[in-house]
């Protein structure tokens, strides 16, 4: 039998008689001949899967990966909420205390102003006071002058 180049010793360029049945195939994972119990031979002798069984057994196993991701990242998220929840409590708690500090800090603001302008007020008074005073004195004392000075 002449072998084709580029073909292996096992394929032929013509193709098995009726008479002699074709050797087994293998791939190196099952010995010749022997079928995984998961294939299946097709009425024409081709090899094929149980695909339902792997299909269903597969979905199962890749539907409880997605149903425990899932169970997860519910989780996740109600541990996220809570924390948000908390999050948003102490900001409420710490705005409510900055507004309350706010609030008495410009009452002493407004009351130091209160107090500035009451002193203000009180020192003009004495500062008038004094000025009328002094000029009071100023007179007193020029009239004073010339009778002191008559009298040495």
């Amino acid at each position: 039998m002449p072998v084709e180049e580029g073909l292996d010793d096992n394929e032929s360029q013509e193709p098995p008689t009726s008479s002699e049945e074709p050797a087994p195939e293998t791939n190196g994972t099952h010995e010749a001949g022997s079928i995984p119990s998961e294939i299946t031979t097709t009425s024409n002798g081709s090899p094929q899967r149980r695909k339902e069984s792997l299909a269903d057994s597969d979905a199962a196993s890749r539907l409880e990966v997605l149903a425990e991701e899932r169970d997860a990242l519910r989780a996740e998220v109600t541990e996220l909420r809570k924390s948000l929840e908390d999050i948003q409590v102490k900001h409420e708690e710490d705005v409510a205390g900055l507004r309350e500090q706010l609030e008495e800090t410009q009452s002493g603001k407004d009351h130091a102003e209160t107090q500035y302008r009451n002193l203000l007020g009180k020192v003009n008074t004495i500062r008038s006071q004094l000025g009328e005073r002094l000029k009071a004195d100023a007179v007193t004392r020029s009239y004073a002058l010339p009778l002191t000075t008559e009298e040495f």
